[in-house]
Formats: structure tokens, sequence, C-alpha cells
């Protein structure tokens, strides 16, 4: 019984899987599917990756996806979904119902006719790009019959088996932006620093720390929410924008005075410092704070970011990559820090 959170090695992508143990049987959530070796690599794809042990642990148990969530259509979130897709045995058959704001769903809300440019299809051995990837796992999906979810925007309320999500993003205005054009896989990481800032120290940072939102049209359209089971509170915010977190958090009611007590918070866009202000986290109670990337691109996860949660928070920062973890601090900041930076081994338990 109860809830463990599994936040699988995914490079520097998100692949999480959720699942939760009640006297009715097991409901499992995944959450994006990281790059496309998290699901096989190497040579001819003959290597397991994180993701395909995990959909191999829940076949041979008899389980199934209840739920499978694509955040948004950034490469490192989705192309391990579309490898699990097109492999037989795997979502193909596993997946029960899918969250996916593509193209084609945004256009029908809107109104507005399909856009040509949003049309181009995935070759496996082409430069992809991350249109041609959502384009690609929309195909797929309308080819086997997956249960599809309307538009999911903020506001909404779902239920999944015994979990409740309450979406705190996107919000409408955000996906409109995307009926004039997909951004290229270059600009996501618009807003990322592609040089990372560890030689600053933890005091440097304190000292002259002004928060600037990431802009990017990609990551607003990051599907985030709030998971409830329980008496167990999680959140997962996908790649989202920082503002409308903390639009949706403080019209839900919660305040500085009046937190959002959590048991977990997967944080935003891999530690970028342009997603997690402090004004969020002063909304937060949590112990864990969790970050997926093994540090390979955009300079990521931002010593900014690690010093705003350490200020602002009492909790424990988790990263699914043991190596991200030592540059992170100066060696004069480790007796204080670093018994708060750890590597996550295996899985929550909540």
């Amino acid at each position: 019984m109860g809830v463990s959170v599994k936040v699988l090695e995914a490079n520097h992508g998100d692949c999480i899987l959720v699942s939760y143990e009640g006297a009715l049987g097991t409901t499992n959530i995944l959450i994006d599917g990281g790059t496309s070796s998290t699901f096989r690599y190497g040579p001819r794809q003959r290597y397991d990756g994180a993701l395909c042990r995990a959909l191999d642990d829940l076949k041979s148990k008899g389980q199934n996806i209840d739920l499978a969530v694509l955040t948004h259509i950034d490469d490192d979130h989705i192309h391990g979904l579309i490898k699990a897709f097109e492999t037989p045995g795997y979502l193909c058959d596993l997946v029960k119902s899918i969250w996916f704001n593509s193209s084609r769903l945004i256009t029908q809300h809107f109104g507005a006719p399909e856009i040509p440019e949003n049309n181009v299809l995935l070759t496996d051995d082409s430069p992809e790009t991350s249109v041609r990837q959502g384009k690609e796992l929309e195909t797929l999906l309308c080819e086997i019959g997956c249960n599809r979810a309307p538009l999911i925007l903020a506001g909404q309320v779902h239920t999944v088996g015994p979990f409740t999500l309450q979406i705190l993003s996107p919000r409408r205005d955000q996906l409109e932006r995307l009926l004039h054009k997909w951004p290229s896989e270059a600009e996501s990481g618009a807003t990322a620093a592609h040089d990372n800032d560890y030689a600053l120290s933890l005091e440097e940072i304190w000292d002259t720390d002004e928060f600037e939102s990431d802009s990017s049209v990609y990551n607003g359209s990051s599907i985030a929410f709030l998971l409830e089971v329980d008496n167990t509170k999680m959140l997962f915010l996908g790649d989202a924008h920082d503002h409308v977190i903390v639009e949706s958090l403080k019209g839900l009611g919660f305040s500085e005075f009046n937190k959002l007590h959590l048991d977990l918070v997967k944080v935003s866009h891999h530690g970028s410092q342009y997603n997690t202000s402090s004004e969020l986290l002063s909304l937060l109670q949590s112990s864990r704070y969790v970050i997926s990337t093994n540090g390979s691109r955009h300079g990521l996860p931002n010593k900014r970011t690690i010093a705003r949660i350490l200020k602002e928070t009492d909790c424990q920062i988790y990263f699914n990559y043991n190596d991200v973890i030592r540059p992170l601090l100066l060696e004069h900041e480790e007796k204080d820090y670093a018994s708060r930076l750890e590597s996550l081994d295996g899985e929550f338990q909540l």
C-alpha cells in the first residue's frame, strides 16, 4: 500500500513513473519519456534504457499505464515515449489513456485550420526537430486508437483511479501562441544558461539574485499539475513557466502565510534559474525537491536555482544523477550544504 515515485535516468530530460498500490490494485501514471535512449540505446538499440526496464517490470506484474502525460513536445520529454510506442509490446499495449496537447487538438479547440508547417512526419534517420516528434506521436496515437483526453488547461481537475490531478499549466493564451508555429529545438533552450554558474559562491548569488522569467513559448505550453492521492501531495512542473504556477497556486488560495504542503516537488525545467523563483518557493512547504538531468545540456541545473531552494526552504534536494551534485558547491560550502544535496537511490516511497 502507498505511493512510489521513480524519477528515471532520462539523460537531460524527464521520465517519471508514479504508482499507487491500493486494495483494488495498482494505478500507474507515466510523466514524459525522456530522450530516445531513455527507452533503448546503443548499436541497433540493443540495450534497454530506464524506461524500457520500468515498462518490462510493469508487464511482468500484469499492470498497465493508466495515464501517460506528455507535458510538451520537447525532445527530452517526448522522444522516449515515441520509441516506446513504436516498439511492439510496449506503450501501444500498455497505455490506457494519454494527455498530449497536440497541434491538432489545439487548432480544433481554437477553431483554426490545421497548420501545414506542423504536419512534418518524423523519419528515424533524419535530423528531427521536436515538432516532427510531436506530430509523429499524434499519428501513432490515431493508428492504435489510444484514449485521448481533450485539451488540458489550467483550472481543470481530473481523476485517474484514486489520483486527483489539479492542472496548474498551461493557460489558454499559452497554447494559443502555438497556433502560429511550433518552436524549434534551438528555441527551446533559449532561456537556459548554456554556461554553468558553478564558479559563483552561494553568497554571491544571494547578494545579487534577481529573477528573470522563462520566455520560451515551448516551455510555456507545458502541462503542470498537483497530484493527490490519500494524504500524499506532489507537484510535477514539467518545464512550466514560474509565473503561471504562482498565479494558479494563488488562485487556489495558497500564499506565503498559507503554504501548499507537499511531499515532493519535481522542479521545473531541470533546475533552470528561469523557472523557479523565490516567490514560488515561498508558497510551498515540501521536504523533497527533485531535479531531473544528467547535466549535459544548457548548463543545467543552474546553481542559482539551488541557491534559492537552499535559502527559501529547509528541504533536501534530490538528483537522479549523482555526478551532477559535486560541482554545485564550492569547497568552503560543502560543510554547511553538502548534506542537503542527495543522489536519488532507487525510488521515493511516500
